[in-house]
């Protein structure tokens, strides 16, 4: 027994210590059962008997500790291991020496794994790779590394192609190499091209030939394809590989043999020019429609359960099937595809699915759809495609308290970014005034309203414009008023200015764009080169559009406004030119008498500039004002 003293002076007995061997910390659950050790924590004890507990393995103070603890403070040795000496206090480690080392000790260990032959043959290649990649290597000399290059490796593509190293040395002869040796090399690997496609690193090479390769080789290397179309795009690296093959360079009969196999087995090595939709496969044998719908089904599935939805072909397949397949399917697939309804977006046939999914999906559907859209709004709004999207939702959901919610609100917010891109202009536009036969293509707006007549929709058209219109109009008229002259900048966004002024104007709206209006330097550039704004074709169009509007405006019009604000070195700028006089002439017909005639005595001052100018705007307006 052993005496310790208490901080009150006492001595009391304690046990004597016992040392714990490394086995005293297993835990035994029971006289049959096997014993557990825990080594999440390491009992130690001190010499006064104290229990002192360690951090696990690889912890110390929030640090590692152990063999990696102060890596810098030793460098490595010639075996690849740390060295046993320390750097000096206060010296700083040698890292070139280090690298050095390490580099050596690379080459050591890769001659040992291959025969000498093949090592040099690799170290070349790579030698000779990354001078042709030099920016500053001349044009010749480049051409005759790559020869070189394509000697020393000739023949024995097939067996470097799938490899790390190697498999680069090939990417660069395919971007840089004159065109026999690009096709040299294509013919050599065309047998190897399904393999490649799937191989983390020789993807890179197949790209390269479809980048850099003929029309010849490109087709051949699609040729190569067919057979594995299905099982390609199921694959997580061949599928965005295939899907830029499909998208960029396969004409519109290989387009549709790589869709025909995912209608079934039976299109995988014969092909029919004759079927271009999915409904063609059975048109002549309708007792074939389940079996092949079944099998298109599962193809689409299995790609969707691997996550690799944002690919065109895909899409293609999909849009054909969604409009064929039975109530019960499309109703499971709506389901299965709200939640991707953003990357579904990407393409013109995937859009297409996704407005199907819209038009016909149940509110759960349609409260989805909306939840994945309203974070990604804007960027909608301004894709190629996706705009059609937000067009479709716009058309035909009936909770418009939640679309302003989720997505008006937004692009509200965001104005200016996306009135500057023509897509966004178009998605406003039709918020403003849906259907415009200046803005829309006929097309366009059939589809839409075709769609929307087939969806599950039941609130009036004009109520659902109107609602969301309220939403979005007060934001467009104070922007306008603010920055008139941005609103005119293009014709694009002028016209979504005359739509804005066509449904409610006002004297704040008129007056700051006749300001714009009536500026002698107002210039825009076109072609490079500055001219009168007045002058430009799409400006001139919407500018008649706007004094068109006087017509359906009693007492505030465009003509009152400008009739203020025209000055004579305004005129003196737009009677010399035709645009500016038939600008004019229709202010003068389309306001009432009075303001016609405030507008003709401002011009006739300026009559012998009409009567030296020989266009026909100058003439008719000349005509006008002498009435």
């Amino acid at each position: 027994m052993q005496k310790v003293k208490r901080k009150s002076g006492e001595s009391v007995e304690s046990a004597p210590v016992k040392k714990v061997k490394k086995n005293e910390n297993a835990v035994s659950e029971g006289p049959n059962k096997k014993v557990k050790f825990d080594n999440s924590k390491k009992v130690t004890f001190k010499k006064d008997g104290v229990k002192n507990f360690k951090s696990p393995k690889g912890k110390k103070d929030g640090k590692p500790f152990g063999k990696f603890n102060n890596m810098k403070d030793k460098p490595f040795s010639k075996d690849g291991k740390f060295s046993k000496e320390q750097t000096k206090p206060g010296e700083k480690p040698k890292w070139s020496e280090m690298k050095k080392e390490k580099k050596e000790l690379r080459l050591v260990r890769r001659k040992a794994k291959a025969t000498a032959e093949v090592f040099e043959i690799s170290h070349k290649a790579k030698l000779l790779a990354a001078q042709i990649q030099r920016k500053v290597v001349k044009a010749d000399f480049k051409e005759k590394s790559c020869r070189e290059l394509h000697g020393l490796l000739k023949g024995q593509y097939k067996s470097i192609a799938l490899t790390h190293d190697l498999s680069r040395v090939i990417q660069v002869l395919l971007k840089y190499g004159p065109e026999d040796v690009k096709t040299e090399i294509t013919e050599e690997l065309l047998d190897l091209m399904v393999q490649m496609v799937q191989s983390k690193y020789a993807q890179h090479a197949v790209k390269r030939i479809l980048k850099y390769g003929t029309d010849f080789i490109r087709h051949e290397v699609l040729k190569r394809f067919f057979g594995h179309i299905v099982t390609l795009s199921a694959h997580s690296i061949s599928a965005p590989v295939l899907d830029y093959a499909y998208g960029e360079f396969a004409n519109k009969t290989e387009k549709l043999h790589m869709q025909q196999e995912f209608y079934g087995e039976i299109y995988k090595n014969s092909k029919d020019n004759k079927i271009k939709t999915l409904s063609d496969t059975y048109k002549d044998s309708p007792e074939m429609k389940a079996a092949i719908l079944h099998s298109c089904k599962a193809n689409i599935q299995r790609i969707l359960d691997k996550n690799l939805h944002d690919g065109e072909l895909l899409h293609s397949v999909l849009y054909d099937y969604i409009q064929e397949c039975s109530a019960e399917d499309r109703t499971e697939l709506i389901t299965t595809l709200s939640p991707l309804i953003v990357p579904l977006s990407n393409s013109l046939p995937g859009v297409n699915a996704a407005c199907i999914c819209v038009w016909q999906g149940t509110n759960k559907d349609k409260k989805t759809i909306l939840k994945v859209v309203k974070e990604h709004a804007v960027s909608l709004s301004k894709h190629k495609t996706g705009y059609r999207l937000l067009l479709a939702i716009f058309d035909s959901v009936d909770d418009t308290v939640l679309v302003k919610k989720a997505i008006v609100s937004t692009l509200a917010a965001n104005l200016k970014d996306i009135v500057k891109d023509h897509w966004g202009v178009m998605t406003l536009h039709w918020l403003v005034k849906p259907k415009d036969t200046a803005t829309f293509h006929p097309s366009l707006v059939k589809f839409l309203e075709e769609g929307a007549k087939s969806g599950t929709s039941k609130k009036d058209a004009d109520i659902r414009t109107a609602e969301l219109r309220e939403a979005i109009l007060p934001a467009l008229q104070q922007d306008i008023e603010n920055d008139a002259e941005f609103w005119l900048s293009n014709k694009t966004i002028a016209l979504l200015a005359v739509a804005v002024m066509s449904i409610e104007s006002t004297k704040g709206m008129l007056d700051a764009l006749a300001r714009a209006i009536c500026r002698a330097d107002w210039k825009v550039s076109v072609n490079n080169k500055e001219i009168l704004a007045v002058e430009d074709a799409g400006i001139h169009m919407c500018l008649k559009k706007l004094a068109s509007l006087d017509k359906d405006r009693p007492g505030c019009t465009l003509g009152v406004s400008i009739a203020q604000y025209l000055e004579a070195d305004v005129l003196s700028a737009w009677l010399p030119t035709n645009r500016g006089c038939f600008f004019l002439l229709k202010l003068i017909e389309s306001n009432d008498e009075k303001t016609g005639n405030e507008l003709i005595a401002k011009v006739k001052p300026h009559a012998s500039i009409l009567r030296a100018n020989t266009s026909e705007g100058a003439k008719l307006l000349a005509q006008k004002i002498k009435k």
